[in-house]
């Protein structure tokens, strides 16, 4: 399969509205949802009372703890089964109405009592009860090599800091929803959310009844970055049991205010790292990360665990701690661990180049791992060098200190940091169906969540047939499909891949066999390695001879033929040596002398993720990941209040992000590889882009205004004062 552009299948659906998602499912007799909220951040339910909610005009039912009592107890029902209340804003109780204002009155008529007792809000009111986890995500939480403690005595040059990273919070344009209900013993469940099959299966265990029972759908996602990855938000279970309370259907879709304590978000952190060099090595890394979990669940990022990988060194030594509070649930966040972590990592090798008296990107060469530090195994791929010297040509990093610093009232700054993210895969399963009139059918049980999936897998078959992409039809986002991925970790792509590819080899063979087999058709005899598929015929490479898919069907199969292809998931244990996806991003930014505004004025990034399948689709992702690190660096911050626990700014006029206002001009260049270890040479490439800019971003921030921020978001207030007096400069 040769990479080529494809635009996306589904975008005239969507530009045109002919897309429907989910939430836009509109089944006779519907009911509206809506969810009655904690006023306090720590302590008990003691009585709902809905005498009053059910006078009013459309009333339907109430669900509460009480009703989920006939679930089965799980980490995923404990919220709705309990009368404990863990954070401010946490649901207590679900009222359904005939329309959706009619059940947001309704809501308001409930009275709840509650007791509060003493918060955590805050996560330095509880450091002294930092818990260690055993794991964080794939990985062990804290590991050792050699003796670091010896080799930061030795080290000719120690640099030692902390890094702190705020919460970030979800924030994809469509918000959670489920339009659900039953069908007797059956529940259909639309929702929007990047794990069809485990949100089936997390159903199936909590209303204790067969999978085969339950039929999920999402069809079309408005984005999830990580936040409808699993039943992130288990008053889902509160809709089905409101429609199985009424008998009818039941929406229920979160307000944007919701979605910042609903459905999780990237944790708080501090980060203590060391780093030590011997003529300008690395020789030890201490890398000590305290961050912020709920006060119900722990959850933990890998936020240091790239600390054990990127660079060569001996001695490096690397923990994580949690910290229980009463906030909201972290979950993955666009380049979970790998993103905050790399910022405090890569901060200190450009703080430590300049100690050096070394080029920020000569300092990474000269370190450059080339072999996994953790197992001594080589990479089954490793093209970091080749994005270091793309990009920084590309960007003219050389000549940088040639460049005018003045730009008007701005003072300009140079920045560059490396990027990385595991290559993994999902097992998964495709079905490919060749009609009679040779147009294709391509079957998965993913969800495309915006990302391009739906493009990918119809592409990969059409290439594999050489058939049109106006001749294939791509069927997603529904459990009754084989079982695919969820979507997360950049996996699909590298999932789905085997597994298409497995099933178009079945079709070719038989089409193959077919064509030659037929002793007066005009490819018999020929052999099967003789034979290619294009434009929509099986041609021979020895001669002129070729046919059409279409008649070779009409003649042998003319009801058209199936396949069904798998591949299985990424062996764990051995994740580093199968490869990572490398990158380096380069930045240049603007200070305005002033007002201490930031503006991202350029990035070139060049990206190492194996094969690429389709370069216009890659762009749009690798663009997309480093907008996500743009706001990381400059924008977003979910600010809590401390007395009240009540997260402060619920919407888009205080919270931050990125707009087109902001965006610089975007350089992306692609390095691909040739990995024997991964089938395809495919790697996840969504990841990437979202990490490393943030510290090329701080250091380039420092190389402007000679400050170094080790705290993220980068506000106009650190660019203002005597410290960043850039008329000196």
């Amino acid at each position: 399969m040769n990479a080529h552009s494809q635009a996306r299948y589904e975008a005239l659906l969507k530009v045109t509205g002919q897309a429907r998602f989910e939430g836009e499912i509109a089944p006779a007799g519907l009911l509206h949802a809506t969810l009655i909220e904690a006023p306090i951040a720590c302590g008990e339910l003691v009585s709902v009372d809905a005498v009053e909610a059910a006078t009013r005009p459309g009333f339907a039912t109430l669900v509460t703890h009480d009703d989920s009592a006939s679930l089965k107890s799980s980490a995923a029902t404990t919220l709705i089964r309990e009368t404990a209340i863990h954070f401010h804003g946490q649901p207590v109780a679900l009222v359904a109405a005939s329309t959706l204002a009619e059940a947001h009155d309704a809501a308001r008529a409930v009275r709840i009592a509650t007791a509060a007792r003493p918060a955590v809000t805050q996560m330095d009111q509880a450091l002294g009860a930092a818990i260690a986890p055993e794991m964080v995500g794939r990985f062990p939480a804290a590991t050792r090599r050699g003796d670091v403690a010896t080799a930061l005595g030795e080290a000719e040059l120690v640099i030692r800091n902390r890094y702190s990273t705020q919460v970030n919070n979800h924030h994809p344009m469509e918000p959670h929803v489920v339009v659900c209900w039953w069908e007797g013993p059956k529940a259909v469940v639309h929702t929007s959310t990047q794990a069809i099959f485990a949100t089936r299966a997390t159903i199936a265990q909590a209303f204790d009844m067969p999978p085969r029972n339950i039929r999920v759908l999402a069809r079309f996602l408005g984005g999830g970055f990580g936040c409808k990855g699993q039943l992130w938000w288990p008053w889902m279970f509160w809709a089905m049991l409101a429609s199985r309370k009424t008998g009818r259907p039941v929406r229920l879709e979160l307000s944007r205010a919701q979605m910042f304590t609903l459905v999780g978000r990237r944790q708080q952190t501090e980060q203590d790292l060391a780093l030590g060099f011997a003529n300008g090595r690395l020789t030890a890394i201490t890398h000590d990360v305290v961050a912020q979990t709920s006060a119900h669940t722990d959850y933990s990022d890998s936020t240091a665990v790239y600390s054990r990988l990127l660079y060569a060194c001996p001695n490096v030594s690397t923990t994580h701690r949690l910290v229980r509070t009463n906030e909201p649930q972290p979950v993955p966040m666009r380049a979970p661990g790998t993103a905050p972590g790399t910022f405090a990592l890569e901060s200190a090798m450009d703080e430590a180049a300049e100690r050096l008296g070394l080029d920020p990107l000569d300092l990474r060469v000269k370190n450059f791992a080339d072999h996994d530090q953790e197992t001594g195994r080589p990479w089954s791929s490793n093209s970091l060098l080749s994005c270091y010297r793309a990009g920084a040509e590309r960007f003219g990093w050389a000549d940088r200190q040639k460049r005018k610093k003045r730009d008007g009232r701005w003072t300009i700054g140079f920045g560059m940091a490396t990027t990385l993210y595991p290559a993994i895969r999902q097992a998964c399963r495709a079905r490919v169906r060749l009609n009679g009139d040779a147009s294709l059918v391509v079957q998965c049980g993913t969800q495309d969540m915006g990302s391009g999936t739906y493009t990918a897998l119809g592409q990969i078959a059409a290439d594999a047939l050489g058939i049109p992409m106006a001749k294939v039809t791509v069927e997603l986002g529904d459990t009754w499909l084989p079982d695919g991925p969820f979507s997360g970790g950049s996996q699909v792509t590298a999932s789905i891949f085997p597994a298409v590819q497995s099933a178009t080899a079945q079709l070719r063979a038989m089409l193959a066999s077919m064509a030659a087999s037929d002793a007066n058709g005009p490819l018999g005899g020929k052999t099967s390695d003789d034979l290619d598929f294009e434009g929509e015929l099986i041609r021979s490479r020895s001669s002129n001879a070729a046919e059409r898919l279409s008649d070779v069907l009409a003649r042998t199969a003319p009801d058209g033929l199936v396949a069904e292809g798998e591949s299985a998931a990424t062996d764990h244990p051995k994740l580093a040596a199968t490869g990572m996806g490398h990158g380096a991003v380069f930045v240049e930014i603007g200070v305005d002398s002033a007002l201490g505004e930031i503006r991202v004025r350029r990035v070139c990034a060049a990206f190492a993720a194996g094969r690429i399948l389709n370069p216009l689709l890659a762009r749009s992702q690798y663009v997309g990941g480093l907008i996500g690190g743009i706001g990381m660096a400059l924008h977003e911050q979910t600010l809590t209040d401390r007395a009240t626990g009540c997260i402060l700014g619920k919407s888009f006029a205080d919270y931050l992000i990125p707009v087109h206002a902001d965006m610089p001009e975007f350089d992306i260049a692609m390095i691909e590889e040739d990995d024997p270890h991964l089938p395809g040479s495919v790697k996840g490439i969504g990841m990437l882009g979202s990490a490393g800019i943030q510290a090329a971003i701080a250091s380039a921030v420092h190389d402007a205004i000679g400050k170094r921020i080790r705290h993220l978001p980068i506000r106009i207030e650190d660019c203002l004062g005597p410290a960043c007096d850039t008329a000196q400069r």
